[in-house]
């Protein structure tokens, strides 16, 4: 055996031991959600030592969907490998919110030509909370923080607590109410629009004049709230979205042991302009800052599985 096939197996052997220990590694500390479950796995290369996110099982009934989800999972882990910082997770969150918009436009461009009904100055949507995860809210923060002078950033700050004082004890339900505006509604217009949450780029609608009745009669608004869902919109773009959002808060929560549970807007909007300057850093030390800002994962609601196409979570095995 020559001198360069001894090196290679020897590498080889590296190589598959390394393996052999992440994989201990990772069963010791994987994160598992609440049923105990673990969805991803990242599977090395024996020869060139690169690991190659995949999904345990299934989370979507779509295939396409779940192919997102690992894409964004393993440009999450691509991104923050080896150890994640804050410009990091600051570029993935860019990186992801432009990766929904393209997904959205393209997707709609399967709609029916002149189908599709949102359009600059239609706010409809604009009325309810807003759930976004860490990287989000820090995305939505940045731009804020380093853009606008103490002058101009003061009375967003005192706008942005006047609104969560205002919304904090509301229920979902409650929120989704005309007097209860985005504290980024300005006018009509999104005052954040090239940084706004994953959720609301997902968003489309058929039929402007539904979404303006749910939202502003009682009782239209009280037969969408009853059902949990409801509207003419074209579901691929939410798809895209819930496979997008699934991809990153997995690859955060399970290879980086980082809180990814779903945060409300306003409440962790509040909590960056008005609390203390180490939150991001707290976050991204596995700790959860965060927490007084968390809000419901709209995925619980009724309905909301059959239109993305979620799986109910199986049993775990373990």
């Amino acid at each position: 055996m020559s001198r360069k096939q001894i090196k290679q197996q020897r590498k080889q052997a590296k190589l598959h031991k390394r393996g052999k220990l992440d994989k201990k590694r990772r069963q010791a500390h994987a994160h598992r959600d609440a049923r105990g479950q673990v969805h991803l796995e990242l599977h090395r290369d024996p020869l060139s030592g690169n690991a190659q996110v995949v999904l345990r099982q299934a989370i979507f009934e779509h295939a396409w969907q779940n192919q997102l989800a690992v894409a964004t999972a393993t440009t999450a882990h691509t991104l923050l490998q080896p150890e994640p910082t804050l410009e990091q997770v600051a570029e993935l969150a860019r990186n992801v919110m432009g990766a929904t918009s393209r997904l959205a436009e393209g997707l709609l461009t399967r709609a029916p030509a002149g189908s599709v009904a949102c359009k600059a100055g239609c706010d409809h949507c604009c009325y309810q909370p807003v759930g976004l995860t860490a990287p989000a809210a820090l995305a939505v923060f940045g731009p804020l923080h380093q853009t606008r002078s103490v002058e101009t950033l003061a009375p967003l700050t005192a706008h942005v607590a006047k609104r969560h004082e205002q919304t904090r004890d509301l229920s979902a339900a409650e929120r989704f109410s005309p007097e209860q505006p985005c504290p980024f509604l300005e006018s009509g217009h999104c005052s954040v629009y090239e940084v706004r949450p994953l959720a609301c780029r997902g968003m489309n609608s058929l039929d402007a004049d539904d979404c303006a009745d749910r939202l502003r009669d009682p009782e239209a608004r009280a037969t969408f709230l009853a059902k949990g869902f409801g509207g003419r919109s074209f579901m691929e773009p939410i798809r895209g979205f819930h496979a997008v959002s699934a991809g990153l808060q997995l690859a955060l929560t399970e290879l980086y042991h980082l809180d990814m549970r779903p945060l409300d807007l306003t409440a962790a909007m509040h909590l960056l302009l008005s609390g203390s300057d180490a939150l991001p850093d707290e976050w991204l030390s596995g700790r959860a800052p965060f927490a007084t800002a968390r809000g419901a994962d709209n995925t619980a609601q009724p309905g909301i599985r059959e239109l993305t196409g979620a799986l109910e979570p199986k049993p775990s095995r373990h």
